[in-house]
C-alpha cells in the first residue's frame, strides 16, 4: 500500500471549505472531534500507512491489534479522506443530534473497532473458502466501514 503524495491536497481544501460552510458552531463535538481526528491523522500518520493498515496476516496472525484503532484513523490519500468525512460530516449532524454526544461517541467507538473485525473476519472467510492464503495479506485503512454501520 503506497503513501499519499504530498503537494496540494485538494481533497483537503475541498473538506475544510465544506465544514467552514456547515460552520464549526454548527457541528456537534462528538462529529467535530471525530473529523478534527481523522484529519489530524491524514495530516500527522503516526505510523507509514503500511504499517496501520488492517488484514489478517498482521493483525492475527502476528498479533499487530493496535491495527484495529489505527486502520479507521487513516486513509490512503486526500480523495478518501474528503468523500469519508464529507459522508461524516452530514450523516454525524444528523445522528448526533438524534442520538445526543454521549451515545453516538459510543457508538462511533464500537463501530471503529467492530468494522475491524468484522472486515478481519470475512477476509479470513473468503481466504479460507477460496483456499487462497494471500488474500490474508489484503490491507485496508479508511471510515468507511464506519460510515457504512452508521447508515
Amino acid at each position: 500500500m503506497q503513501r499519499r503524495s504530498r503537494g496540494i491536497n485538494t481533497g483537503l481544501i475541498l473538506l475544510l471549505s465544506q465544514i467552514f460552510h456547515v460552520g464549526i458552531n454548527n457541528i456537534p463535538p462528538v462529529t467535530l472531534a471525530t473529523l478534527a481526528l481523522n484529519i489530524w491523522f491524514f495530516l500527522n500518520p503516526q505510523k507509514p500507512l503500511y504499517s496501520s493498515c488492517l488484514s489478517v496476516e498482521k493483525c492475527y496472525q502476528q498479533k499487530d491489534w493496535q491495527r484495529l484503532l489505527l486502520s479507521p484513523l487513516h486513509h490512503a490519500d486526500d480523495w478518501h479522506l474528503y468523500f469519508n468525512m464529507a459522508s461524516m460530516l452530514w450523516k454525524g449532524i444528523n445522528l448526533e443530534r438524534r442520538l445526543g454526544s454521549r451515545w453516538f461517541a459510543y457508538v462511533i467507538t464500537t463501530f471503529s473497532v467492530l468494522t475491524g473485525v468484522v472486515y478481519l473476519l470475512l477476509q479470513f472467510a473468503v481466504a479460507e473458502f477460496m483456499d487462497e492464503p494471500d488474500f490474508k495479506r489484503s490491507c485496508a485503512v479508511g471510515f468507511s466501514g464506519v460510515l457504512f454501520a452508521l447508515k
